[in-house]
This record gives structure tokens, sequence and C-alpha cells, in this order.
């Protein structure tokens, strides 16, 4: 309580005693402070203590339960009277004042008079209550007034115009203030609410409802919510987009989230591949034309990507380049992905798209294009690491991890595995009389001629400078020998196709079972290779003990 420190003695007095007072405020421009605070007329110790503690005016509006207190303050002090009615919890219990503010030489004087006082002085319930009727006639809140005697309803003219219904409706007196929803003319308002009760002698005679229309306040509050939990939605997109592995997962959370963040009719996902821009997601509300890509460079998406800017339509009818799908399209916003693509949404409704959607489409488009980003430069690296850039075979790093995983697939399922060592047949030459480009060529057409034998499950890597392994999963010795047989034609009808003079020579080994290993493998299928290289080259050898001597 504001007034805590005061000794109960003086707060049970205030309580008892103020059924009038005033307040006599100095005015200086624009500038209000209560410079006095009287009881009968007369200046009060005890009630300037009590008030000291609301000296902001701001407080004191606030305190005394006044709308604008300054304004009705500056009015008067422009020697513009004013009749005021407000109701008060300051003393301890809700209490109605009847005011008059007014100016009086260089200060302003508001007197206040309780109204319970004010019609026990007259008794004259009819009078009294006709003026307190002309006061909140045109009071600045909504008013509603029920006779106890009856129940006939009294609106002022705030409330009638607001929608407050005259039908008879409860009206008890209410500790705490309320919020109340009004329908009128198909639009809903908000009003908080108040009420209490008038009494004569102890015998109430009416409940006065005073009613303050808050609805920007609560349409703005409506609004903070829904904007509070779209970007707490994209938040947690942002986060499972930092998590997903694969484009595809990207495209699906980005749709998804689309849906559930921005809430328009259509959402549609095209990525840039080559030349064309292709269709990965699009919302099922969107006719099926048939058309999955197209250029890059056309339409709106491509003006998207090309300018690398979003692009706003209010009305899609009046761009030449917009080619919509439905005649029901009216507005739409294109946004790009970076280089990656365009995200396009589309609503029914024309400029349906205001500041807010648009920053939360382009929030969303950012997190997809990093997610995109970081996969591609993930998968870039991976291919650095573990392919041979020349080639596209897997490099020595990829042989550690994709033999440990045969090996052990071997032991599991009691499954044969085996191993080819291939080298190129006196490349030394070809580079010294051919140069280093051709070189070049020659390993990439022997990579390119024995992908076109083996399986998908078999790996080529590259071993060393003309070296190459090839993993052969569930092929026992004599289906390895049999596939080194067919790479060795494969190499000879190019050859003769292409007029490329190139030969390889073949080792072969098998895994052994438990104890052996990929080092184990190599060194046998090393000695089978020599082996054929001391047999002529172009051949195939496989792996017998004697086939080191």
């Amino acid at each position: 309580m504001p007034f805590e420190n005061f000794e109960s003695k003086s707060l049970h007095f205030i309580n008892r005693e103020m059924e009038e007072f005033e307040l006599v405020f100095n005015v200086n421009e624009d500038d209000v402070v209560l410079i006095d605070s009287k009881r009968s007329g007369k200046s009060d110790s005890v009630l300037s203590e009590f008030f000291s503690a609301f000296s902001d005016i701001g407080r004191l509006s606030s305190m005394l339960g006044i709308e604008d207190l300054r304004s009705i303050i500056l009015a008067a002090s422009n020697e513009e009277s004013t009749d005021l009615a407000c109701c008060t919890e300051v003393f301890g219990m809700p209490r109605f004042y009847l005011g008059k503010a007014e100016k009086n030489g260089c200060t302003v004087k508001i007197r206040f008079e309780e109204l319970s006082r004010h019609l026990a002085s007259e008794g004259r319930r009819e009078f009294l209550f006709a003026a307190f009727m002309k006061i909140v006639q045109n009071a600045p809140v909504a008013v509603s007034i029920k006779d106890s005697s009856s129940d006939s309803l009294w609106l002022n003219e705030i409330a009638k115009e607001a929608g407050f219904s005259t039908l008879s409706q409860e009206m008890s007196p209410t500790k705490e203030s309320f919020v109340e929803s009004v329908q009128s003319e198909g639009e809903t308002k908000y009003f908080r609410s108040f009420v209490i009760d008038l009494k004569y002698k102890d015998c109430g005679f009416a409940s006065v409802k005073y009613s303050i229309d808050i609805s920007e306040s609560e349409k703005v509050k409506r609004e903070l919510r829904i904007s509070r939990n779209k970007i707490r939605r994209l938040h947690e997109v942002a986060l499972e987009l930092s998590k997903a592995d694969t484009e595809e997962e990207v495209y699906d959370l980005f749709v998804n989230a689309s849906c559930r963040i921005l809430e328009f009719d259509v959402y549609s996902l095209d990525i840039v591949e080559g030349e064309d821009l292709v269709v990965k997601r699009v919302t099922n509300s969107v006719p099926d034309d048939g058309e999955e890509r197209y250029s890059k460079y056309e339409g709106v998406a491509g003006r998207t990507l090309w300018e690398g800017k979003t692009l706003i339509f209010p009305d899609i009818s009046k761009s030449q380049e917009a080619r919509p799908r439905s005649t029901d399209y009216r507005s739409a916003l294109s946004i790009p992905l970076g280089s990656f693509g365009v995200f396009q949404t589309i609503s029914t409704e024309l400029d349906a798209f205001d500041s807010e959607d648009v920053e939360l489409a382009e929030l969303l488009a950012a997190h997809v294009t990093e997610a995109i980003s970081r996969i591609r430069s993930r998968g870039e690296i991976t291919r650095l690491t573990y392919y041979d850039p020349l080639t596209g075979a897997l490099s020595r790093y990829g042989l550690a991890e994709c033999s440990a995983a045969e090996i052990e697939r071997s032991n599991r399922f009691s499954t044969p595995l085996s191993l080819m060592m291939l080298d190129v047949d006196d490349f030394k030459v070809i580079n010294d009389s051919l140069g280093h480009m051709y070189g070049d060529f020659i390993l990439s057409w022997v990579v390119e001629s024995i992908k076109m034998v083996i399986r998908n499950s078999d790996r080529v890597i590259r071993w060393g400078g003309d070296e190459f392994l090839i993993i052969l999963p569930g092929v026992a010795m004599e289906g390895a020998e049999s596939m080194g047989r067919r790479i060795l034609d494969r190499l000879e009808k190019r050859s003769l196709e292409e007029d490329v003079v190139t030969t390889v020579s073949i080792g072969i080994t098998e895994y052994l079972g438990e104890g052996d290993n990929i080092d184990g493998m190599i060194y046998r299928a090393d000695l089978a290779l020599h082996a054929a290289k001391n047999k002529g080259k172009n051949r195939l050898q496989v792996y017998e003990k004697t086939a080191s001597k």
C-alpha cells in the first residue's frame, strides 16, 4: 500500500473523514504540480503528508481513478470548469466522488465530495440522481446505470455507441475491475469495467458500471502475443534447421514452418540446378500442371534470383512477369535463398503482406539459406577429404572408413570380402612421353572404365599415383577373378573404340577372417600385382603363397 508508513490512527482518521476534500495545483505551461490538499476548506497536515506520496500527476491520476487528470487541470487553468465523477480505492475501500475543477486565481482547485454525503446532505434523491446522470451523460467513458427498483437500464451516449445492450444484465458491485467484450456491427470491442452501488442512507438505489474502451490496447496485446508466438516458432525452426543433415530435411522444415509461421495460402520452394529452377516443395493447394523445372532466368522467380532481393506484389494481375497457376491468387511475395533458389508465398487476398510478414519470411529464408550452405559446405569438405578430386575415386581417408565397415560386416554375417589392386602399366612412360595432362586423362579414363563394370556397392580407392584398390563386399575369390577379367576386357574394348592405348595389371586377394585386416589384404594384393607385372602385364593374378616368388 502506498500509505503503509502512516500511523494506523492517521489512516483511520483519513478513511473516516474523507467525505470532502480539495486538491490545489499550480500550472506552469504544461507542468502541473500538487501544492496543497485541504479538508473543509483548510489545509491539513495529515492530508498533505498522505497526498505527498502521490505528488507525481500520473500516479495521482491513477490513484484517484481519473482517466486524464492532467488534461482536466489544464482545461480548468484555461477557465474551462469541468464536472467529473470518479471511484477510488485509495482510502481502503471503493468510494465514489463527484468533483469540480475550476480556476482559482493563479491555481486550479478540484473539490471532491463523496456522493453518499452529497445525497444525504441534500435529501433529494431524484434531483441529485438527475444531476449525476447529466454529468455522466457526456462522460468520456461508457456508463451503464441500473435502478434497483426495476430492471430498467440506462446508458450514456458512449455506452450506446459502443454497443452495450439496454436489456437487463447482472450488475453486482465488484472489488476489482474486469474485462468484457461487446459485439457491435460485427466487430468485437473490449472494455475494462467496474461496478459500484450508489446508496442513500444505506439503501441501494442504483448500480453504476463504468467501462473504458481498451479495444486498441487489447488488439495490440493480441498482435504482440501472435508476434511472440511466431518468433518463438521461428527460433524453434532455426534450431531444427541447424540439426538437419540433408537438403531434403531442410526443404520439409522450410515449407512446414512457413505454414505455421506465415499462415498464407500457397508456398513454393524452387532450387537452382544448372540453368534451371527445380520445384522441390509446393503446398497441396497448388494446381498440378506438371511444370517442375523451368529456366532460372524467367518469370518472377528468375528476376528474384537475378536481383537478389525480395519482391512484393500487392496485385499479381498488374505484373507482366507473374504467371500464377490459379486466378484465385491475388498477391505474392518472392524471396531469394542466396544463390541456391527462391521461396514464394501467395495469398488469395490483395495486398496481403505487411512489413512483419516480409520480415518473418526473410528471417526464415535466411535460416534456410544458411542451412543449405552449411550442408553443401560440409558435403564439399567431405568430398575433398574422402574423394580424389581428379578421378572421383575414394582417397586413402575414405579407405579407412570404408574398409573398417566392410570387414565388420563380413565378420558379423560371415560373408566373403575381396580386394583388387590395379596398376596402370607403364604409366611413367605415358607421363614422360605424352605429358602429365594426358596422364591425368588416362587415370580418370581408367576409373571411369572400372565403374562401368563394378557394382554400386563396390568401392574404388586411389591408393597411389597410378595404383587403385577395389573393395568387393560379398564377393569371393572366384567372383573377384571374374570381375577382374571383365575390367581387362572393358579396357581393351574402349582402347580400340577410342584409340587409347592403355593396359592395367591386377592383383587379387580375399579377407581371411578374424585376425586379418585391410593392411594384410593390401600387402597380399600388392604381391599378386607384382607377380602379374612380372608375367608380362595386362593380366590379373590371384594371390598365392608362391605368388611373390
